[in-house]
């Protein structure tokens, strides 16, 4: 009772965690969502700023400069002629080539699109460009000396003064306006991050309410898993015990049976040969032959349950040597032969690889290759044959191969075949042919033992390939042995 109180304690734990859980992950959420709502505000604003600067600096600056040139082309003309001796006619032109440098950069510069395109500025800029390239015949003789053109070209100048004038006048319009779009955008924009806040907040209560409830869902299911465990834990408990009893069982009353049936079996053989003496009716001979044989069939189905309890209480260890397969599989071909020759089914091993042997058991192997020869004999009709093969496979496996031309099974009996005491085919089958079912179950651990395993290969009535399949480390080549015991010094 002490080992299941922690687990009865455990719930409320697991429940507070979940919860405990829950309401971190919720916490965690509103804190990244409102910090991702502050940043995209912060920068949209950083944006609207910088973009309200640049526009200022941009086009009011360039529309500005552009009458700061004219002013100065004006003013450089009017000194000179007014006689003032820090001025020279060249200064003169260096302020139109300026002024003209200017107008190019205007046309081919970054707001180029805005004042040849803009409806209301576009007009005046090439009103102002076209005049100002006028006057650069002008310039050329004022500068070369002649001061009526002078006077004329600056009349012209004063004149242009107030086209200036609007121009800059309406490139400040252009940026007002621009900057009011913007405005007008990013407080739409502030708008849908504030609808987003408040999605974003619902969202985070719709996720802590179903996180809650997951929370108590899993709490629940926590404790029916927990009640679950605890009576599955009893179960292989009892189960355990209820293997080892069986086992136990099985063992002291397969003892307990072949002593007797031991005798059984000596004292019929001794009566069927007759060494006391001849039997006088003939039906006393028949019924002592019958009593040999079923002792026989007994006493082969209790070594069965005894090896199958040993294997499963896992009381088995290999003697392993290196085993010559081919002196193996014409061994056991010969024991079953007189089974094979009653039922007109014919036996026949492939030669297989001279150079390769198996480190194995040798009794576990021949009790394996016994029990599928047996029943490739066995579910074969007369008529029938029965091979064995053995070698290293393509993927560098040992292989052992028994196949059968018998009844075959159909593909979903495959598995069951290897259960104990679980038998393929139909009832009808079943009735036929006797046995345990221990058989194939037995061969599977005694193969897992060595670290292979069995692969089973049937088609119902065209019959059954059993393949023994072992690593490549218990292969030892026949060379390899030799240079072994070449190396082991002699006296």
């Amino acid at each position: 009772m002490a080992q299941k109180e922690p687990a009865v304690q455990s719930a409320p734990t697991g429940r507070n965690d979940l919860i405990g859980s829950a309401r971190r992950f919720v916490l965690i959420f509103s804190a990244v969502f409102v910090v991702a709502f502050a940043g995209i505000a912060s920068y949209l604003y950083v944006q609207h700023s910088e973009f309200a600067r640049a526009m200022r600096q941009n086009v009011i600056f360039e529309g500005t400069q552009l009458r700061a040139e004219y002013l100065t082309l004006r003013n450089r003309m009017a000194e000179v002629l007014a006689g003032m001796p820090e001025r020279e006619r060249d200064d003169v032109q260096v302020a139109y080539d300026i002024l003209i440098a200017r107008v190019r950069a205007l046309e081919e510069g970054r707001s180029a699109e805005l004042y040849t395109h803009d409806r209301e500025l576009a007009p005046l800029f090439r009103g102002l460009a076209s005049e100002i390239r006028r006057w650069e015949p002008q310039v050329q003789r004022f500068v070369s000396g002649d001061d009526h053109t002078g006077y004329v070209l600056l009349r012209q100048l004063a004149t242009a003064g107030a086209e200036f004038g609007a121009f800059t006048a309406r490139a400040n319009s252009i940026t007002q306006g621009r900057i009011g779009d913007t405005d007008r955008r990013m407080q739409t924009l502030y708008l849908l991050l504030l609808a987003l806040l408040l999605g974003g907040a619902a969202v985070v209560a719709v996720v802590a309410r179903l996180l809650l409830r997951q929370a108590t869902a899993t709490d629940a299911a926590h404790r029916h898993l927990t009640a679950l465990a605890r009576d599955l834990e009893a179960a292989r408990r009892q189960a355990e015990a209820a293997n080892r009893a069986k086992s136990s069982f099985l063992a002291s009353m397969s003892h307990e049976l072949r002593t007797p049936l031991n005798a059984v079996i000596g004292f019929a053989d001794i009566m069927h040969q007759g060494l006391f003496g001849p039997l006088d009716n003939a039906r006393y001979a028949e019924y002592v032959a019958s009593i040999q044989q079923s002792g026989q069939h007994l006493l082969s189905l209790i070594n069965d349950i005894l090896d199958m309890s040993r294997i499963e209480a896992g009381r088995v260890e290999l003697n392993e040597d290196r085993i010559d397969i081919a002196g193996l599989v014409a061994d056991c071909l010969d024991l079953v032969d007189v089974q094979a020759r009653s039922k007109g089914v014919t036996l026949q091993a492939e030669p297989g690889q001279a150079d390769a042997a198996l480190w194995a058991d040798e009794r576990a192997l021949r009790q394996m290759l016994l029990n599928l020869t047996a029943n490739g004999v066995k579910f074969t009709p007369t008529g029938g044959s029965v091979t064995v093969s053995h070698g290293v496979a393509a993927d560098g496996w040992y292989e052992i191969a028994v196949r059968d031309t018998g009844i075959g099974m159909a593909e979903a009996e495959v598995a069951r075949v290897f259960e104990p005491f679980a038998r393929g085919g139909s009832q009808l089958v079943r009735q036929q042919y006797d046995g345990t079912g221990l058989g194939l179950p037995i061969t599977r651990r005694l193969v897992e033992l060595h670290g292979g395993r069995i692969q089973l290969t049937s088609e119902l009535g065209k019959g059954t390939i059993a393949r023994l399949r072992f690593p490549p480390e218990r292969i030892s080549r026949v060379s390899d042995f030799g240079a072994m015991l070449g190396a082991v010094p002699s006296d």
